[in-house]
């Protein structure tokens, strides 16, 4: 497996300065990968494992993370969609140039036609609105359409925001599952302050052994 922790040792993830601009502003207003690096790494060493060649991000940013992935892994296909929800705070969205890009809500029926144009895809992340209700509603439209798994960012539900996720992701009882869940160190902490979820609907598909440092 490759030495992910190197490659992606100069991209900015949520740190204690990322921590303090959220404590203040309520977002890290940041061009930066809004994920626990150690769990990214882990997401890193999934993606090679089983080979995910098309990737979809619901819910995007700024693009850091979607533009990080593509650079390491070059997928076939890969997309994004997102409300430009980072535009409200002067942030731009940057995305790789073989993109495709919706700017509409995850729940609209504009997505649900584009997601139907994209056809299969290997890897759903969805990491938009965060409710119950959207989480829930974002992993019913999008079971519906050809993939292989559906990932779920911020399963641990350690703030308000966050735990309509932990309340979805636990009562997903269907299929087969895996948590990628980690110490938050640039926190300083010794537990998760998010954690990444993945799905399939096949039991069986998803097996932890193949995937270094995971929770079942």
């Amino acid at each position: 497996m490759r030495d992910y922790r190197r490659e992606l040792a100069n991209e900015p993830c949520w740190d204690a300065r990322a921590q303090r601009l959220f404590d203040i502003h309520g977002e890290v207003l940041d061009d930066i990968i809004l994920q626990n690096r150690e769990e990214l790494i882990a997401l890193c060493g999934f993606i090679e494992a089983y080979d995910i060649r098309s990737y979809l991000e619901i819910g995007t940013w700024t693009g850091r993370l979607v533009r990080t992935l593509h650079r390491l892994f070059r997928f076939e296909k890969v997309a994004a969609c997102d409300d430009g929800y980072a535009r409200r705070f002067g942030l731009s969205i940057t995305l790789p140039r073989e993109a495709a890009y919706l700017e509409a809500p995850s729940g609209s029926s504009a997505f649900e036609s584009w997601r139907a144009g994209l056809g299969h895809l290997d890897l759903v992340l969805i990491d938009a609105n965060h409710a119950y209700h959207a989480v829930k509603r974002d992993f019913e439209i999008n079971r519906r359409y050809p993939h292989r798994f559906l990932a779920f960012h911020d399963i641990a539900g350690t703030t308000p925001q966050t735990r309509g996720v932990r309340r979805f992701w636990a009562e997903l009882h269907e299929g087969s599952r895996i948590e990628i869940v980690h110490p938050h160190r640039e926190l300083g902490l010794e537990t998760t302050t998010m954690g990444i979820g993945i799905w399939s609907r096949s039991s069986g598909t998803l097996r932890p052994g193949r995937v270094a440092i995971v929770r079942k």
